[in-house]
């Protein structure tokens, strides 16, 4: 990412900050919408991310498209980012879906609930992962957005809350640059970030009970200082121990890796 670009994410999250006092998921869901417009639009991307255009030009190209179909809030929280430096009309598209993630976790951490946000966004990515042919649909060329939005809601419908269930449907539309499971992780980090928590994808041969996670997530918070949201995946080849991933940092106390340290020392 580049300097210039890095530097209007955060001032984008400084000037979200007020706003979401009394923003809902509608708001959100706005942020979205704009930036799957300009997303779609080269003309539209190139004027508002174009660093020698007047401030007031892209003001009128917002309003002209989206002061019909945006509240005022959203329409004018977006005319500040334009009026930022994004090294390219990707960045701003890119960074008005981060900050519209942003919103959508800190509305959930407002209400208590962006454990469960983040619960549910992985339990999605895992079941996604594990269906081939759920894969496939998804990530078709020739099916249309709606026959996609569709499957999703077939797969949470009322399953999940209405933050994951948003954060779901739009990752299925970004994902026509990239796989709907890969944005979903990079949208599970963007919500860990927010609650101010790591998180750790913790392997097992079997499930692991209450005490034991407990007891787990005590050791871990200890090593890194903080705590840390566990992701927990059940994997029988591992005979048993675990094995832990934070971030690019693993610590595999399995028995089968343990085994294979033993069968390499004697080779």
């Amino acid at each position: 990412m580049a300097s210039s670009t890095r530097q209007a994410l955060f001032a984008g999250k400084e000037a979200i900050k007020p706003l979401l006092a009394s923003a809902d998921l509608n708001f959100a869901a706005e942020l979205f919408s704009i930036a799957e417009a300009i997303a779609s639009s080269v003309q539209l991307r190139n004027i508002l991310s174009d660093p020698s255009a007047e401030n007031a030009a892209k003001q009128g190209a917002l309003i002209a498209v989206f002061g019909k179909s945006a509240s005022k809030s959203a329409v004018e929280f977006v005319t500040s980012l334009v009026s930022l430096r994004w090294s390219t009309g990707r960045d701003l598209v890119s960074g008005i879906e981060q900050l519209a993630v942003y919103a959508v976790a800190s509305i959930a951490a407002a209400d208590n609930s962006i454990s469960t946000l983040e619960a549910e966004l992985f339990s999605v990515r895992q079941i996604i992962d594990s269906d081939q042919e759920l894969q496939f649909a998804l990530s078709s060329k020739t099916a249309s957005d709606a026959s996609k939005l569709a499957l999703v809601e077939t797969l949470v419908g009322k399953k999940v809350s209405q933050a994951a269930s948003l954060l779901v449907r739009n990752a299925v539309l970004i994902a026509r640059r990239e796989r709907v499971s890969v944005v979903l992780e990079q949208f599970g980090k963007q919500v860990s970030a927010v609650a101010a928590r790591l998180v750790a994808t913790v392997t097992v041969a079997a499930p692991l009970d209450a005490k034991q996670l407990e007891r787990l997530g005590a050791a871990l918070a200890n090593n890194y200082g903080q705590a840390l949201q566990l992701n927990i995946e059940i994997d029988p080849t591992l005979i048993g121990g675990l094995r832990v991933q934070v971030a690019d940092e693993i610590i595999d106390g399995s028995l089968s890796s343990r085994l294979n340290e033993a069968r390499l020392q004697l080779a």
